[in-house]
C-alpha cells in the first residue's frame, strides 16, 4: 500500500520553480526621439546678438518693423547695410576718441561732437551729460542677417579696424541711418513675400 502523501510537504520540483518576471519588466519602453534640429542650425546663422545698442534706437526699429508689418531685424539689417554702406563710400565719418574707462577706443564720448556726415543737414550741437555706457547692460536681439554683413559689423569694429564695441558701431549706423530715413533720403520697399511649407522625414521613433 502507498504511503500517503502529505499535501503541505513541498517537493524538489515546486522549490524549482522559476520566479515570475516583474511586470515593469516586461513592458515596452519607448526610446526618445531625436529631434531634427537641422532648420535652427540654418537660422542660428542669420540671428544677431549685440550689447550696448542704444534702446531707444532699437525700439525705433520696432516701431517701424510694425508699421510696415514686416519683422524687426529685416528693417535692421536694412538701415546698417545703408550706414554701412554710406561709410565705406565716404558719407559717413567715424570718429574714435580715447576711453579712460576701457583699453579700447569710444565712438561716443561724454562730451559727444557731432559726427561728420555728409547729408544735405546741418547737425545740432549737442554735448551729452551722460555716455552711451549706461546701455552697455542692454542686449538686443535681431534675426534675418545675413552672415556677409554680421561679419563685415564684427570686422569693422575689431581690434584691426575702429576698435571699438561693437554694439557703439551698430548704434552709430543705426542713428546715420534712421536720420536719413526721417529725412525721405532713405525709403523702405517692402515686397510680399510668398512662404511655401514642405513637410520632411523625421527620425522613427
Amino acid at each position: 500500500m502507498n504511503k500517503r502523501q502529505d499535501p503541505f510537504q513541498r517537493t524538489n520540483d515546486e522549490n524549482n520553480i522559476p520566479t515570475p518576471p516583474d511586470i515593469y519588466d516586461a513592458l515596452r519602453v519607448a526610446e526618445p526621439r531625436k529631434r531634427n534640429r537641422r532648420w535652427e542650425k540654418e537660422h542660428n546663422s542669420r540671428k544677431v546678438v549685440y550689447r550696448g545698442v542704444d534702446p531707444k534706437l532699437a525700439l525705433r526699429v520696432k516701431k517701424i518693423a510694425g508699421e510696415f508689418e514686416v519683422p524687426a531685424g529685416e528693417v535692421a539689417r536694412f538701415l546698417l547695410e545703408y550706414g554701412m554702406r554710406a561709410y565705406n563710400e565716404g558719407n559717413l565719418d567715424l570718429i574714435t576718441y580715447p576711453n579712460p574707462n576701457r583699453m579700447r577706443f569710444t565712438l561716443f564720448p561724454v562730451d559727444e561732437p557731432p559726427q561728420r556726415a555728409n547729408l544735405p543737414y546741418k547737425p545740432r550741437k549737442t554735448r551729452r551729460k551722460k555716455s552711451i555706457g549706461a546701455s552697455w547692460k542692454v542686449i538686443t536681439t535681431w534675426r534675418n542677417f545675413s552672415p556677409e554683413l554680421k561679419g563685415e559689423i564684427s570686422d569693422l569694429a575689431s581690434e584691426a579696424g575702429l576698435d571699438v564695441p561693437v554694439g557703439e558701431l551698430v548704434t552709430a549706423l543705426l542713428r546715420f541711418s534712421l536720420t536719413a530715413y526721417e529725412l525721405g533720403l532713405l525709403v523702405f520697399q517692402p515686397v510680399k513675400v510668398v512662404t511655401v511649407q514642405q513637410l520632411e522625414i523625421g527620425d522613427e521613433a
